[in-house]
Parts: C-alpha cells; structure tokens; sequence
C-alpha cells in the first residue's frame, strides 16, 4: 500500500510538471481565418516541422484547438525573440511529392521579396542504421518563380542579386554563411529601394 501511494504521487507530480510545462510553451497570438479576420489565441511553440503541419492553441474560452492549412490563411505567435508568422501556402514545391493541402511556412520578413523558411527530413544511412536528416530552406519568390536555398546551394543566389555587386563579393568572399541568408535578402532589398 506504501508503494502505491508513492507511486500515485509520483505519477501526479510528473503529470503535473508535464502540464505546467507545456503551458509555459503557449505564447498570445492569433489565427488569421480565411477571409483574413484575426482571432486572439495563445499558440502552442513546439518544433517547426510540426507547426509546418499543423497549429495547435488554446482559444479564447480555454478550448485546446488545432487547425491545418487548408483551415486558415495562416497565424502568429509573440515570442521572446519577436513575432513569428506562419503562412498557410499550397504553392510551393519543395518535392517530387508535394502536399495538396500545403503547409504552414514561418515568413521570416517582410521586405520587397519576402522570405520563407522550412525544414523538410530525409532518411540517411549512417553504416548499419538509419537516422532522419533536417534540411532546412529558405524560400524566396522572384521574377514570379519560387527559389530554394539550403547549406549546400545558398551561393548560388549571386544569379539573381548580381545587380548588387557588392553583395556578391562579401557572398562569394565567405563574409555571410547560410544562417546570414535573410541579412543577404534585406540587403539586396534594400539595395533595390535605394536606387528608386
């Protein structure tokens, strides 16, 4: 009887710190419906594949919700670091399989071309095992097409800023590495309003 008692303690002190902290991951923001009216609710923070799939929030009567992307035009959350900005988007292409009801991409600004960023798996060997792989990607729509630039391919962005030939030295000399990807962009956009 002793054990079970201490079990029954154990197991309600690890449920409840599990609960308390998953509440501490909602932050305020809101969901934008799909003739764009904004809805206050607090946005679960999980792992970005996952709120590439789907949001889930507590709305404003307590409700635990979810919503996918063909569900809403998009939501944001207000975090520590700034505000995040998720849009619901059916017309990218990143596989040879893409989803037809699309996903949720974290917009990363707001300039002239604005930039997208998601993260996508892949299974790699590594000898005897497997192990998923995290490719992320920033996406950039220019000229009414879609670019996609990872680690290994985000140099070849001097095609289409080659107009800013100082940007394309410091890319080409090492001064900015692929997480410097949207400082490139802001760069380049700001360097298109200045000749205006």
């Amino acid at each position: 009887m002793k054990y079970f008692f201490l079990f029954c303690v154990l197991f309600y002190s690890i449920s409840f710190d599990a609960a308390s902290q998953e509440n501490e991951r909602y932050f305020p923001g809101g969901i934008i419906s799909l003739n764009n009216d904004t809805i206050k609710a607090n946005i679960l923070l999980e792992h970005i594949t996952k709120m590439q799939n789907k949001v889930r929030f507590i709305d404003a009567g307590g409700k635990k919700k979810s919503f996918k992307p063909t569900m809403i035009n998009g939501y944001f959350l207000e975090t520590d670091g700034g505000k995040m900005v998720f849009e619901s988007r059916n017309d990218i292409t990143l596989s040879a399989f893409p989803s037809k009801k699309g996903h949720f991409y974290y917009r990363v600004n707001d300039d002239l071309y604005p930039l997208y960023y998601f993260v996508t798996t892949k299974m790699v060997n590594t000898g005897i095992e497997s192990e998923m792989e995290e490719i992320k990607s920033y996406l950039l729509k220019i000229n009414m097409r879609w670019h996609e630039f990872t680690a290994e391919n985000y140099k070849d962005c001097v095609k289409l800023f080659s107009m800013n030939r100082s940007l394309v030295n410091d890319i080409e000399n090492n001064a900015y590495q692929f997480e410097d990807f949207p400082e490139i962009v802001h760069r380049y956009c700001v360097s298109l309003s200045s000749e205006e």
